[in-house]
C-alpha cells in the first residue's frame, strides 16, 4: 500500500505553497491605489452585494469593486462569507 503523504527528501528543495499573479500585485501598486483596493475589499465585506456591481451575469458570486484609479473582480462565498480577488486591475502608473 503506498503512502499518500510520503516523506519529502530532505535533498529536494521544499516547494512552495502555490501563488497567483494577484498576490503579489497589490504590494507593487502604489500608495493611494492600495488604499483604494483596502477601501473596496473593507466595504465588500461588509456589504457584498451593496458595495459591487454584477461581474457579467449577475449570480451574486462574482462581483465588481472599483474606487478610484483600482479595480477588482471578486468572488463572494455564499456561506463563509469569504472574498477571494480573482483579478486586480490598476489605471495609473505603477
Amino acid at each position: 500500500m503506498n503512502d499518500p503523504f510520503p516523506e519529502q527528501d530532505p535533498k529536494q528543495p521544499r516547494r512552495a505553497a502555490r501563488t497567483s499573479d494577484s498576490l503579489s500585485k497589490p504590494k507593487q501598486l502604489p500608495g493611494t491605489a492600495r488604499r483604494d483596493l483596502a477601501v473596496c475589499l473593507v466595504d465588500a465585506r461588509g456589504d457584498p452585494l451593496g458595495c459591487s456591481e454584477p461581474y457579467g451575469q449577475d449570480d451574486g458570486t462574482v462581483r465588481t469593486v472599483t474606487r478610484g484609479h483600482v479595480a477588482a473582480v471578486i468572488l463572494i462565498g455564499r456561506d463563509t462569507r469569504v472574498l477571494t480577488v480573482l483579478a486586480l486591475a490598476c489605471a495609473g502608473p505603477v
